[in-house]
């Protein structure tokens, strides 16, 4: 059995912004960070997105990379990993791109009062939100989705810490300084450091160059007591 692990890629300016001060549709990264998150892509079995991101960029990323492409394939997998959405709303215009993109799409939604599985328009499959996100992703784990990459927003990485679910960040530093309030973690949390008691909470696994004045940086969580 493969094991679970959650992956935050993210691309971030230097002050730790993921979107302009106005907020909506940001794209930071130039073509090092696009080939590092499409090979996070291809090693993962689903894409975890916020709901509220997906009305930002009316998209996901996917694996261009014919390379990339012809690998997963080769080790019998679907050439693209499934698009998890997170989001209570379920009237996404089925005119975005999204729908349009070569891509499972799930919805993760909470359980409605009746308990109805309501397939919206546009999506393959529904999945009930558990209690908590660490109950979701054993759930996920059963269908088979054991190795997600988890692209935002803030709200749903907040979470995820709240909960200690994420097993590695990978960052692309870009040349920017953009300022405002969208930082990748939520501005309203106030006990990660009681969560993450450790004096070491993240390794440093990679640091590298990638161009255009660009630098990656992994981290792995470390959880040893």
């Amino acid at each position: 059995m493969k094991k679970k692990w959650v992956k935050l890629v993210i691309a971030s300016s230097i002050d730790g912004r993921i979107a302009y001060p106005e907020g909506g549709k940001t794209q930071l990264g130039q073509s090092g960070d696009r080939l590092v998150l499409e090979e996070s892509l291809a090693w993962s079995d689903g894409i975890l997105m916020g709901g509220q991101t997906l009305r930002d960029h009316e998209s996901i990323c996917i694996i261009k990379n014919k390379n990339l492409l012809k690998q997963r394939t080769s080790e019998g997998k679907n050439e693209q990993p499934i698009a998890l959405i997170a989001s209570n709303q379920i009237d996404f215009p089925t005119n975005w791109l999204f729908f349009k993109q070569p891509i499972q799409k799930w919805l993760i939604q909470k359980q409605d009062k009746n308990n109805e599985i309501m397939l919206p328009n546009g999506f393959d499959k529904k999945i009930n939100l558990k209690l908590t996100w660490r109950d979701s992703l054993d759930d996920l784990y059963q269908k088979g989705i054991a190795k997600i990459v988890l692209l935002g927003g803030a709200n749903l990485i907040s979470v995820f810490l709240l909960e200690d679910l994420i097993d590695e960040l990978q960052i692309t530093i870009t040349p920017d300084l953009l300022g405002g309030c969208y930082c990748w973690v939520s501005s309203e949390l106030r006990n990660l450091k009681e969560i993450m008691n450790q004096k070491n909470n993240w390794i440093l696994k990679e640091s590298k160059k990638l161009g255009n004045n660009e630098l990656l940086i992994r981290y792995f969580r470390n959880n040893l007591s």
